[in-house]
């Protein structure tokens, strides 16, 4: 897998067939993002979209210009649009709320200034005992006013800077998701880019090699047809779980889509991926997962893998499309194997 859209030219033309019937069959307009979104639906290579389209689809909902950019903005661009958006939003309303308090407070420190001017002008001119007292008193009362309106500028200060630091968590978290695949909680293929990119920038990596697995659970269809996509997903969950448990440190696993599954191993070198690799596919193999709607449990679930290196600084996608090979290398002899990438001989 070189890149997010794998197919060659005639699978993809069959593909522009397809999609060209749904878009016409639909309001919204023949958009770039319209064409990803068909694109990334009729291959399946983006679950959640798939997810939400069918669920539009099984409403008899027609898809317009705003749903379409909806839908691309929240399973397909980078990041997470609408909650950047809710966050300026809330930003510029607390910016906004803050600014009238400190031009209220501003007003009132102008007059407790002018007031004291006052004061000293006629203080300047000499005042009998009674006048005198008078005149604190007035200073006394306009200090409460001004203290207590620099008492409440603090407190409006601090309950500002709170809404930020949880406006700044929840945009946080909000990107944090848009990493994560929704049905196994690890990487999805963005976020699985962001570690490598995130690897590639560390100067503590420089020079060391990164090591992929590239995993597949062998005949995923015949496990869908026969107990049902709800225990496909269960088997999708567990293995994600195991994966997770055999990684460490700067380790990331991914699910790229479907039944396919990616491990990134920094500072690894090939053996020692062979070894995690095997010791991965054993654990598996010898593992059983319990049915939901019966009192049974299924064996037998392997997985084939396929593994492949580079130096950290190198072209990791292209290495990553070697692993890809070498996964296909593992299924053609027999599956529930792995296997490392060997260069074609010329």
């Amino acid at each position: 897998m070189k890149n997010r859209y794998t197919q060659d030219k005639v699978a993809s033309a069959e593909i522009l067939r397809l999609l060209l019937q749904k878009m016409a069959a639909h309001p919204a307009a023949f958009t770039p993002f319209a064409y990803a979104l068909w694109y990334e639906f009729i291959t399946g290579i983006n679950p959640p979209l798939s997810k939400a389209v069918n669920a539009l689809l099984d409403n008899k909902q027609q898809l317009t210009d705003d749903l379409v950019h909806e839908l691309y903005a929240s399973h397909i661009a980078d990041g997470n649009v609408e909650a950047e958006q809710a966050f300026k939003q809330n930003m510029q309303k607390v910016l906004e709320n803050l600014a009238r308090f400190t031009e209220a407070t501003g007003d009132e420190a102008g007059k407790f200034n002018a007031g004291l001017q006052k004061h000293g002008e006629r203080l300047s001119r000499g005042l009998d005992a009674d006048s005198l007292q008078g005149l604190v008193g007035e200073i006394a009362q306009e200090t409460a006013v001004m203290r207590s309106s620099v008492d409440s500028l603090q407190d409006k200060l601090q309950e500002s800077k709170s809404e930020v630091e949880r406006l700044q968590q929840e945009l946080m978290s909000a990107r944090s998701e848009a990493l994560l695949d929704p049905l196994t909680g690890v990487f999805n293929r963005r976020g699985f880019e962001a570690q490598m990119r995130n690897l590639a920038a560390n100067p503590e990596m420089q020079g060391k090699q990164v090591s992929f697995l590239m995993l597949d659970i062998d005949f995923f269809k015949k496990i869908n047809d026969t107990y049902g996509h709800l225990f496909g997903d269960k088997v999708i969950r567990v293995i994600a779980e195991v994966l997770k448990a055999q990684v460490k440190g700067q380790d990331s696993v991914a699910r790229l889509g479907g039944e396919e599954f990616a491990v990134i191993l920094p500072d690894t070198p090939l053996q020692g991926a062979k070894v995690v690799a095997e010791h991965i596919r054993q654990l598996i193999e010898r593992g059983k997962i319990r049915r939901m709607d019966k009192d049974e449990s299924v064996g037998g679930i392997t997985v084939s893998i396929g593994i492949a290196g580079c130096d950290i600084g190198a072209d990791w996608l292209a290495t990553l499309g070697q692993s890809d090979e070498a996964l296909y290398v593992s299924k053609q002899g027999g599956r529930n194997r792995s296997t490392i990438y060997t260069p074609p001989q010329d």
